[in-house]
């Protein structure tokens, strides 16, 4: 989570529009010298859209430009990527994304796109944490009693998400692959209804992104039994990580930038140094955390590592799990 210092910023932009030959010294000085767009392929009022508005903000301010939110909400962010992939590479239109990208080559057949063909990343700015929550009452008060007692009731456990091939879907399917227990998933049209339902006891487990969890765990509403991630979550310090328990494992939603592929290096240079300067503001970083994220930032070279590894991790999660592409 280490911002860029602008120094820093400058030279990395300096040796990036060096090494674009292909675009002229003076269309790098004159970008941007209109609004962006930024499309996010959820409603408006949820949580990345909510990250996009927090993002736009904070970018226009240090690129200079209004930075205008464009939801365009259907198949899983399908219709936004498409839209970003099919766009002019000029840096004027681009993506929020989540990491949902990763997971649905492995789950729609035919896309009319390739996310690693024609999707650039130009940097991740946030992470939100998945928590297993179970209600108060459950059997079990901590993630080794659910395990051990998974482990003795193949599949009596239910486990409620937010829909089949979401990230929190595929952080239990992982989950129960590695500790080879067996549970039963319930998929809902969102968090809401899982959450409510594991409140009230129909259903034993709960995987739901921490900022739709934490209201429910701070009343005591549901209980954390783990984060499902390699280590412990800075809000929640008591909260042990379920990759504490199980070697290797790790998992997180995470939100970023990107843009069509063929943008000139020179441009996604100065978008990312630009969303370094952001996500080093306190006010962002305040912001994100009331929502229960938390500030991240990395380089479009390594947000394109973490897609690709994503792509292939994802992949075998979904064929393990004998989900089935639509």
């Amino acid at each position: 989570m280490h911002a860029l210092s602008r120094t820093l910023a400058a030279v990395m932009i300096t040796a990036a529009i060096a090494a674009a030959g292909a675009l002229s010294p003076a269309y790098a000085q004159r970008f941007p010298d209109h609004a962006v767009r930024l499309i996010v392929g959820y409603a408006a009022g949820g949580g990345t859209d909510l990250i996009a508005r927090i993002a736009a903000q904070h970018l226009a301010e240090e690129l200079n430009v209004p930075v205008i939110v464009e939801n365009r909400p259907g198949a899983g962010g399908n219709i936004a990527t498409e839209a970003v992939a099919r766009a002019t590479p000029d840096g004027y239109t681009l993506l929020l994304a989540a990491n949902t990208v990763t997971i649905n080559p492995s789950l729609y057949k035919n896309q009319p796109f390739e996310l690693e063909r024609d999707i650039r990343g130009v940097g991740v700015i946030a992470n939100s944490p998945i928590v297993l929550l179970t209600s108060p009452a459950s059997p079990y008060a901590s993630f080794n009693d659910m395990i051990t007692y998974a482990k003795g009731h193949p599949n009596a456990i239910s486990y409620g998400t937010p829909g089949v091939g979401t990230p929190q879907h595929l952080a239990v399917e992982l989950m129960t692959h590695m500790t080879g227990v067996k549970m039963t998933h319930v998929p809902y049209k969102g968090s809401s209804q899982s959450l409510s339902d594991g409140m009230a006891g129909h259903i034993g487990l709960v995987s739901a992104a921490i900022n739709s969890g934490q209201p429910f765990m701070v009343s005591n509403k549901l209980r954390a039994l783990a984060v499902a991630d390699s280590k412990r979550v800075a809000s929640f310090p008591d909260m042990p990580a379920v990759g504490e328990i199980v070697p290797g494992y790790e998992v997180r939603i995470w939100y970023g930038i990107m843009a069509p592929r063929r943008t000139p290096d020179a441009i996604v240079a100065q978008l990312n140094a630009a969303l370094g300067r952001a996500v080093a503001k306190p006010a962002m970083a305040t912001q994100m955390k009331e929502q229960g994220y938390e500030v991240a930032f990395d380089s479009p070279a390594n947000m394109d590592r973490q897609v690709h590894a994503d792509i292939e991790k994802w992949g075998a999660v979904v064929k393990e799990a004998g989900i089935q592409p639509e």
